[in-house]
């Protein structure tokens, strides 16, 4: 086997064809490095804008009743393996509008682009390039690679002597895996060199372990597309028809199933539109009525002659609003959401998407780490009316009118008190236990493509076909 894998990496290293796409491999790594770098630079400056803009919302609060009707924009930051996989989905926001007063709810916000078409478009990371230059240069290197020998009648003379077909096979298999690993760590070093010289990546431990994750799923991914190939390769016998074979199933599997699952999820599931606009009019019908009815906050001097009366039941009239638009907000998130999951169901029919669901779930990117921040933007809005609440309960004169704008106590407060945004990062754990099914199916992949292999090599017949 030992010598099968040497010379199959001889005969890969003086092959022109791999040459040739080794340094596509390289240019296509060098490109993303170069894009992130530029990218960075302007997110940067962008989100230092950003977080002044933010900040100088919290500064217009100057008492109880100023921070109850602020509006509050949280964000989730870049995690830092971005290069690696932006997971930039169009499905969801990655920002929120917080608003303590009552009657409100959180409303999703885009972080990422101001422009929602480019969303649309996938950024040119570590995970696009595995997914689809190294899996066409799998078929490459592969399509032939059984078949060729057959043709020429090698095969029957390296397997004439002691050595086996699993051994032989193997050996092909990891001279191809071990080519294409090179070439990829010899990419993934360019790209990461022009990341630390443009200074928008610090090269450290944290880095090294995504990295290392990263190879590890794409190891397994570029394993099912080598050994497809060789099984390919060892049925048809016959390189010209293994070459149509292999792109046509590959174009199948990471061109038109991906392509398909949007329609899928869009035709299988409710929309969302009613759903938010239902929201929007629920709201407007509540305060509709509440005008009707003559239930409007008054100058706080006339509302003090009665207690405050009309202004409670308004109040306690627009927290049960509050309640009801929470809960179809939360409706809303959980049909895009679903929607999404039917996507991605869809999507794990594709080895490429089996691998980048998995790599999201290493590196703690994708859906899961969504979730995570949308939980905890609910969770922040739940502190910061807690912190107005005790605050509020504090004054002996406000007439704790919560969450209503200017019944609510008037004291000075302290804009730097206002509890802020912090993001908790999606534990290890955490993601891996949610992203036990994409990487359970890409090892599942793996394993039947080597069965399908090692099956075909060992029934093919050792006569060659004339060229």
């Amino acid at each position: 086997m030992l010598t099968v894998f040497i010379h199959q990496l001889h005969d890969n290293l003086r092959s022109q064809r791999f040459q040739v796409s080794l340094g596509i491999l390289l240019l296509f790594f060098v490109a993303n490095g170069v894009i992130y770098s530029m990218k960075m630079q302007r997110m940067t400056t962008q989100f230092a804008r950003s977080a002044t803009f933010d900040e100088d919302r919290y500064d217009r609060a100057e008492t109880l009743s100023d921070a109850v009707d602020n509006e509050l924009i949280i964000r989730t930051g870049d995690v830092g393996v971005e290069y690696i996989a932006e997971a930039g989905s169009f499905w969801f926001e990655y920002g929120r509008y917080v608003n303590a007063a009552s009657g409100t709810t959180l409303w999703p916000r885009s972080s990422r682009t101001t422009n929602a078409w480019m969303r649309h478009f996938e950024v040119l990371d570590w995970c696009v390039i595995a997914r689809y230059v190294l899996s066409f240069l799998c078929i490459v290197l592969s399509y032939n690679a059984i078949s060729g020998e057959l043709e020429s009648g090698s095969l029957r003379l390296a397997l004439s002597g002691p050595l086996s077909r699993t051994r032989y096979l193997l050996g092909k298999y990891l001279g191809h895996l071990v080519t294409l690993a090179v070439a990829a760590a010899i990419g993934t070093l360019l790209s990461l060199t022009v990341m630390v010289v443009h200074g928008v990546l610090e090269m450290n431990a944290a880095v090294a372990a995504n990295v290392l994750l990263f190879f590890i799923a794409m190891l397994l991914y570029v394993s099912v597309f080598l050994l497809l190939g060789l099984g390919v390769s060892a049925w048809s016998r016959n390189s010209a028809t293994s070459l149509v074979l292999l792109l046509t199933t590959w174009t199948c599997l990471i061109v038109v199933v991906p392509q398909s699952s949007y329609l899928i999820a869009m035709m299988t599931t409710d929309p969302v539109g009613p759903y938010q606009d239902r929201v929007n009019d629920v709201m407007d019908e509540v305060r509709a009525g509440l005008r009707q009815q003559g239930l409007e906050p008054r100058p706080i001097e006339l509302a003090r002659v009665d207690d405050y009366a009309i202004e409670r039941r308004y109040a306690a009239r627009l927290r049960e609003l509050g309640t009801e638009v929470d809960r179809l907000q939360r409706n809303v998130q959980s049909r895009r959401i679903e929607q999404y999951e039917t996507a991605r169901r869809v999507n794990l029919l594709s080895p490429g998407f089996a691998f980048q669901y998995s790599v999201e779930t290493l590196l703690g990117t994708g859906i899961d780490r969504y979730r995570s921040f949308d939980t905890q933007a609910w969770r922040y809005r739940d502190d910061l009316r807690e912190f107005l609440r005790a605050r509020d309960a504090a004054d002996p004169d406000s007439p704790h009118i919560l969450f209503l704008e200017g019944f609510m106590s008037q004291r000075p407060l302290d804009s730097d008190d206002v509890p802020r945004f912090k993001e908790r990062p999606l534990s290890f754990a955490a993601a891996l236990t949610a992203g036990v099914v994409p990487i359970t199916i890409l090892l599942l992949e793996t394993v039947l493509a080597l069965l399908f292999a090692l099956r075909m090599f060992n029934r093919a017949e050792l006569t060659g076909q004339t060229a």
